[in-house]
């Protein structure tokens, strides 16, 4: 059996499958994967994973916890869900590397913070509300931030990361 993939290759739903397959040998096929996602398919993963289907939020769920890739969620969100328009989509990351730019983060969120209670703290004015572009972006990176340091700490609950000594 071939363990590459080529029409659905640029799926993003195929590549966390393919990625999982690196630690879990039945990922390498729909039917293995589909024995570890309760009540689907291997037709619907098939459907899902050549862009017939988009798959519902609560598949995509257990797509991200099966294949041990929380940042799937977020792809769906940022990219199928209508209501993410907000959400930004977040990389997987070394964990030292999602550390810094948390910690990075929280000096950038405090000034962001601290302009927002400056504007609150009188009256919100015509040329106050030129800042508010610049807040929206702040918060949405910060978010952003946060939803990679919740990925990878949920990663490390599953065992990834653990150093063996």
């Amino acid at each position: 059996m071939p363990k590459q993939v080529t029409t659905a290759a640029r799926n993003r739903y195929c590549q966390a499958r393919m990625r999982a397959a690196q630690y879990n040998d039945k990922f390498f096929s729909r039917a293995g994967a589909a024995e570890a996602l309760p009540g689907v398919t291997e037709d619907s993963l098939k459907k899902y994973e050549l862009d017939i289907v988009r798959p519902s939020n609560d598949v995509v769920a257990l797509m991200a916890d099966a294949y041990n890739e929380p940042e799937l969620r977020n792809w769906y969100c940022t990219h199928e869900c209508a209501l993410g328009r907000y959400t930004r989509e977040i990389e997987a990351a070394a964990p030292e590397k999602t550390a810094i730019r948390l910690y990075n983060t929280i000096t950038a969120l405090r000034e962001t913070t601290d302009a927002l209670f400056t504007m609150l703290d009188g009256c919100v004015t015509r040329s106050s509300m030129q800042e508010l572009p610049r807040l929206k972006t702040g918060f949405i990176e910060a978010k952003k931030r946060l939803d990679e340091a919740l990925a990878m700490v949920e990663k490390m609950e599953k065992g990834e990361f653990v150093d063996e000594k």
